[in-house]
């Protein structure tokens, strides 16, 4: 018995040592993985009526990248807020808050860069959806009465912007992390190996894909009221003599063939809006012929969030196809 007790906890060992080493030799050779998650210091409940939001004057980090917030909720950059200027208000969930990426290498960073006559306000955050869109429009337009000057809204769109009422556990994952969010949520932040084992052997990228492409039809009561809510922020800006556009980001499965791009959801985007007189940017096709990998653009193992390059390549799109006005 006693042999058999020595032999369990032999094997506990070896296994455990050799976990290490894998974990160590995954952060040597591939220092793009990062760790997952955001600190839950950087959001607070309820900030835009029932929308969280980056908690002002806080810092934190999200996938590995240091995260800081000003004082009025944005990320913030080298140039801070000037309240003389105009500013473009961008609207976006986890992918335009740049998360693994630093603030000044995303492309709401890079576009601050470009454009130092302008003001560009990032409240983005993990979680957002177009309904969190249209409370932020209302409380930066209507509660502040734009104390900000901001002259144009710019919603960067990511495809599963639309599914704000759909369950957690219905989502690719979910009844994993229903299951277990606990240990997978500890997991995820710390190890590295675990991240490449998964890329390894799942196509996760596809899977999210494939289950966001559903939502994006007609009939789906998603779609609908996506649209609407998006005429809705047009809407308010028309009042308020603001501009109003929208940029519609792709996933990386979507443009993995730059040849057979699937581009379904934006091309019913595009035409549904467009009878609603929105203009509609899309970056897919963009992105497709710039003939990079396209697993470079995003984060390692993700198809969802764009890399350093990503978004460099994001904000030159947004360059040469937005009007900036600073009158």
């Amino acid at each position: 018995m006693k042999k058999k007790a020595l032999l369990f906890f032999f094997y506990i060992f070896a296994l455990a040592v050799l976990y290490l080493f894998c974990e160590g030799i995954t952060r040597l050779l591939l220092p793009q993985i990062k760790p997952q998650g955001t600190d839950k210091n950087l959001i607070v409940d309820n900030m835009y009526y029932n929308s969280h939001g980056l908690k002002s004057l806080s810092s934190g980090y999200s996938n590995g990248a240091l995260v800081k917030i000003d004082q009025y909720g944005f990320r913030e950059f080298k140039t801070k807020v000037d309240t003389t200027k105009k500013s473009l208000l961008l609207l976006g969930d986890s992918v335009t808050m740049g998360i693994g990426v630093e603030a000044d290498s995303t492309f709401a960073g890079r576009l601050q860069s470009e454009l130092d006559s302008v003001n560009i306000l990032n409240p983005s955050v993990v979680g957002y959806a177009i309904e969190d869109y249209e409370n932020l429009a209302k409380h930066f337009i209507v509660k502040e009465g734009n104390k900000l000057n901001i002259s144009k809204i710019f919603v960067c769109w990511c495809l599963n912007d639309l599914y704000f009422h759909v369950p957690d556990f219905e989502t690719p994952g979910g009844s994993l992390r229903y299951l277990f969010g606990d240990l997978l949520k500890f997991i995820r932040t710390r190890s590295r190996f675990y991240m490449f084992v998964k890329t390894q052997f799942f196509d996760r990228p596809k899977t999210y894909y494939l289950f966001d492409e559903k939502f994006y039809s007609t009939e789906k009561e998603e779609f609908i009221q996506s649209i609407r809510k998006i005429e809705s922020i047009k809407n308010l800006c028309q009042i308020h003599q603001i501009e109003f556009e929208i940029l519609l980001l792709p996933y990386e499965y979507q443009i993995r063939n730059a040849e057979s791009i699937l581009d379904q959801p934006q091309k019913l985007m595009k035409d549904k809006l467009a009878e609603r007189g929105v203009k509609v940017l899309d970056a897919a096709n963009y992105l497709a012929k710039r003939k990079v990998n396209s697993t470079q653009l995003f984060l390692y193992g993700d198809g969802i969030h764009f890399s350093d390059a990503g978004h460099r390549l994001i904000v030159g799109y947004i360059i040469k196809n937005v009007m900036f006005s600073t009158r």
